[in-house]
């Protein structure tokens, strides 16, 4: 009797401790994003969401962790034709990951199925949030693009022929630099000052991006909470009317001078109404522009090139750049 008095207790205070670390779980949550991005990393460790699938470059090859800056997240990779004769334009490439996961390494067989088209492929890591937020990788972008255009030469790039492109929260990124690059007035809000010349940005080449993150102050269930768990995480803020959301819109930044882009998304992912928004608001401001955005499809299904939709829209990409960098 007095053992399962005692396995009793130990049962008891075993259940309490459990009780009490779920209750500061729950009350860490509600002051700091990260038990959230915690568990979607983790989500993410389960799930291919992101990885290529189907065909491989042949006929390419490249370097790994070049290092473009001094931070240890400052890193690119650099694919390219192996019967490369000339500088050739550059596809600058930013991940995706909701801004708090990912890596250079998910887009990197679709950036070589680029460059054996005749491009030079460059994707680049960045800092992740919460502990680096908004705007330090639109900053590290500015970086990498400084280190290309300064080793254009040894990289085998045409300086004058860039292209950003990306995926998810990496389409954030790249079309906020590119709203940068074509709006000095911008570039001021924003406090960055582009290394690239507007005549020098080609085009952008995005994929199931998030344009305008306020559109998603009303999403609910797991993808509501999923959005808004990532965004407060990056953004540092819940308030979707704090002047950092708002800045980073950009649906609202965008002119007229704004470069030729291709945007793509699944009716399926609650992020291509935001894509969507972005497709409009280019055609008010008279830029050309080239949406692909198709049914029954959902989040980074570009990638899965066993699909004949992600096949069709790798093709008109790469027509894309072949019309935006054209001498």
């Amino acid at each position: 009797m007095r053992t399962v008095r005692r396995v009793g207790r130990w049962l008891l205070r075993g259940l309490l401790v459990l009780l009490l670390g779920l209750l500061a779980v729950v009350v860490w949550a509600q002051v700091s994003p990260r038990p959230g991005t915690i568990v979607i990393n983790w989500l993410f460790s389960l799930t291919d969401t992101g990885e290529v699938k189907g065909p491989t470059a042949t006929g390419v090859t490249g370097r790994t962790d070049v290092s473009y800056g001094d931070g240890p997240d400052e890193v690119l990779d650099v694919w390219e034709p192996e019967d490369r004769s000339g500088p050739l334009p550059a596809v600058v490439w930013v991940h995706g990951g909701g801004w708090v996961g990912g890596s250079k390494e998910q887009p990197a067989p679709y950036l070589r199925l680029i460059a054996q088209e005749g491009y030079v492929g460059i994707g680049i890591d960045y800092s992740l949030a919460p502990d680096h937020q908004y705007p330090t990788p639109v900053r590290q972008l500015g970086e990498a693009l400084d280190f290309v255009r300064e080793n254009a030469a040894e990289l085998g790039v045409d300086p004058d022929r860039i292209v950003l492109a990306g995926d998810s929260a990496g389409a954030h990124i790249a079309a906020q630099y590119a709203a940068i690059v074509t709006s000095p007035a911008y570039a001021r809000d924003v406090g960055i000052d582009p290394v690239l010349r507007p005549g020098q940005l080609r085009g952008t080449l995005l994929h199931c991006g998030p344009y305008d993150p306020r559109l998603s102050r009303d999403s609910t269930g797991p993808g509501g909470w999923f959005v808004k768990t990532v965004g407060w995480a990056y953004l540092g803020t819940k308030d979707f009317t704090d002047p950092r959301v708002v800045e980073a819109s950009i649906v609202d930044h965008a002119t007229a001078a704004y470069p030729p882009t291709l945007l793509s998304g699944g009716d399926d992912d609650p992020l291509t109404l935001q894509g969507r928004a972005f497709a409009d608001r280019l055609g008010e401001l008279g830029v050309a522009h080239e949406p692909h955005f198709l049914p029954d499809l959902g989040h980074e299904f570009q990638f899965e090139l066993t699909r004949p939709e992600a096949r069709e829209v790798l093709d008109r990409s790469i027509a894309f750049l072949a019309r935006v960098t054209e001498k």
